[in-house]
């Protein structure tokens, strides 16, 4: 490239524009190769996880009676079956959207745990993943040792995490000024990976 430089230099003017270009389809390159690198890292230092995830239907829109609270409307849901060291559990996921951190409708999705059998009525809420401000969804992390409290910044990351994606809550939201807690961060497509989040949270909370 510098001695297609050099000889435009030498003729009877130079082509600013296609130097530009060039240049910019040099960089292009290099960081197209230094992400595929980071992303093959990731995913060589992954830590899989033990729950096994089936998907099953989805089941259209829902409502839910929150305890000591009002009913909320879920404009789509899916069920899922989430297998491991505590049993094999019916899973539903529930989308819904709420005001929440300058947003009127910031969307979020619920993972529910069924209680008995299939045709029982009774749901527990296991996690929830909440829209960034990047179009990203999150969802906090207990600390293993005090799970009521969020894992912070500096703190011992679980080895489940290894390989994920956890930020800083105020990374991911521009209203939280010095938020220090870290959320892991999946794609809304993602919803196999909030169901095995929720049965890791459910777990540590001896929700079984």
């Amino acid at each position: 490239m510098l001695a297609e430089v050099s000889q435009r230099r030498s003729g009877a003017g130079v082509d600013l524009e296609a130097i530009r270009a060039e240049l910019h389809m040099a960089v292009d390159r290099i960081i197209d190769t230094h992400a595929g690198r980071i992303d093959d890292a990731r995913q060589q230092h992954l830590v899989s996880d033990p729950v096994t995830v089936t998907t099953g239907d989805e089941t259209g829109p829902w409502t839910y009676q929150w305890p000591g609270s009002g009913v909320e409307s879920f404009h789509r849901t899916r069920w899922y079956e989430a297998v491991g060291e505590q049993g094999r559990h019916r899973v539903r996921v529930a989308w819904a959207r709420r005001a929440a951190w300058g947003r009127d409708d910031r969307l979020r999705a619920i993972v529910f745990h069924q209680q008995g059998g299939a045709d029982s009525t009774t749901y527990y809420p296991w996690t929830e993943f909440v829209e960034t401000d990047d179009d990203r969804y999150a969802a906090i992390i207990p600390r293993p040792g005090r799970p009521r409290a969020q894992l912070r910044d500096g703190d011992a990351l679980p080895d489940r995490f290894r390989g994920r994606m956890v930020e800083r809550t105020d990374a991911l939201f521009d209203s939280i000024a010095n938020g220090s807690s870290v959320r892991l961060v999946v794609a809304e497509s993602n919803e196999a990976e909030m169901v095995r989040h929720g049965y890791w949270v459910a777990t540590l909370r001896n929700r079984f």
